[in-house]
């Protein structure tokens, strides 16, 4: 079995026309058709334990998938057989002026209440090719988080070292530089890892280009 689990401007409808066989989604709360609680703090990382039982599983996470995907991965490495990370993202990474910006910016329109423009910004920041489905799963994603008072628990490190999953890292040539940054990072620190850089493709090579990288994956399973 292999869990997919979406990326931060996503949720379980991005897998879309991405085929890889025995595919399961995972939802994160907050996200799609999965409320958070009214209160209180969640944990994507225990989420996804929960749902993997006793393992093992292979796991895919996108963006900030991948880095629940990696918590898990760091913490129980028993669980996870091969890791497939697309895009993702660390805890630990000292970001670009040009991501703080972006935040920046994504912060006032939403003290503004202008969700519709918070929810484009990212459409177009991250992934324009695929901008018009990107857009309203953001969208719906402010709506449940802004709904509630319930925050989530992140670890500030993740042990990189301590995978032991076979591990493909995956990301675009045009995806921003933090991201070609952290996935360099990610085949140098995991042990057991190979990176794959797609040409011609920025944030969300599985939307932007899902046929070939549901390729990519299954050959990576398959071998």
């Amino acid at each position: 079995m292999i869990v997919l689990v979406h990326a931060g401007i996503g949720d379980a409808s991005m897998w879309d026309g991405f085929d890889v066989p025995g595919a399961e989604r995972h939802e994160l709360r907050g996200f799609g058709d999965t409320p958070l609680p009214p209160e209180g703090e969640v944990s994507d990382a225990d989420d996804l334990e929960a749902r993997i039982g006793d393992g093992p599983v292979a796991l895919l996470g996108a963006s900030f998938g991948g880095q629940v995907c990696l918590e898990v991965a760091a913490r129980r490495p028993e669980l996870v057989s091969e890791l497939v990370l697309i895009a993702a993202r660390v805890p630990d990474h000292d970001w670009s002026e040009e991501i703080a910006g972006f935040a920046e910016e994504e912060d006032r329109l939403i003290e503004e209440g202008d969700l519709d423009a918070a929810a484009d910004l990212n459409a177009q920041f991250w992934a324009p090719a695929v901008a018009d489905r990107v857009r309203p799963m953001q969208r719906r994603s402010f709506e449940l988080q802004l709904s509630s008072a319930a925050e989530s628990v992140d670890p500030e490190r993740i042990d990189l070292s301590a995978i032991r999953a076979r591990t493909l890292v995956i990301v675009g040539e045009e995806d921003k530089a933090d991201f070609r940054a952290i996935a360099a990072r990610l085949a140098e620190e995991i042990p057991d890892a190979e990176l794959v850089t797609m040409p011609g493709v920025t944030h969300l090579p599985s939307m932007e280009r899902p046929e070939e990288t549901a390729a990519l994956v299954r050959r990576f399973l398959g071998g």
